[in-house]
């Protein structure tokens, strides 16, 4: 797990420098598409594809990350338009912010779920349970790190 703490620093620090470019939205695709190829060899060194077919998985996962990286855009334009405000946000700012956040973790909550079934019935629970778990492992060191980087929300 050392390894894929790591990882996450890596990549949030990488991303994090980009949210402050003017180009964030090439610059985002570009953070994502590196990050996939090291998420993938993550994913490989800790999901267990013995005895299942391993196609079927690379398949459904692909489409997963397709769908996940769309809402890490949505995330990390919220994280811009949060870190420019320098932690000081309006009443308004604060509730529009937020009107975006819940859904969009629901959104991922929801993205994940869909596919532990998918994955489960084309491998096995066991499979499916790795890729939930990792997935999670990582999301969660991910949102940890950005809350220790970026202030509270203060008043105005």
């Amino acid at each position: 797990m050392k390894k894929i703490t790591l990882f996450i620093i890596a990549i949030l620090f990488f991303n994090v420098s980009f949210a402050q470019d003017s180009h964030i939205k090439s610059e985002i695709e570009l953070t994502q598409e590196a990050f996939g190829y090291e998420k993938k060899e993550v994913i490989t060194e800790f999901v267990d594809l013995t005895g299942v077919n391993a196609n079927d998985f690379w398949t459904l996962y692909n489409e997963y990350e397709v769908a996940r990286k769309k809402i890490g855009k949505e995330k990390m334009d919220l994280l811009y338009r949060y870190t420019t405000h320098k932690g000081s946000v309006s009443h308004t700012q604060a509730d529009n912010l937020m009107k975006r956040v819940i859904p969009l973790r629901k959104s991922y909550d929801k993205l994940v779920e869909k596919y532990y079934n998918k994955i489960r019935k084309a491998t096995n629970p066991l499979v499916a349970a790795q890729f939930y778990q990792i997935e999670h492992y990582i999301a969660d060191g991910i949102n940890f790190t950005i809350l220790d980087m970026v202030d509270f929300i203060q008043d105005k």
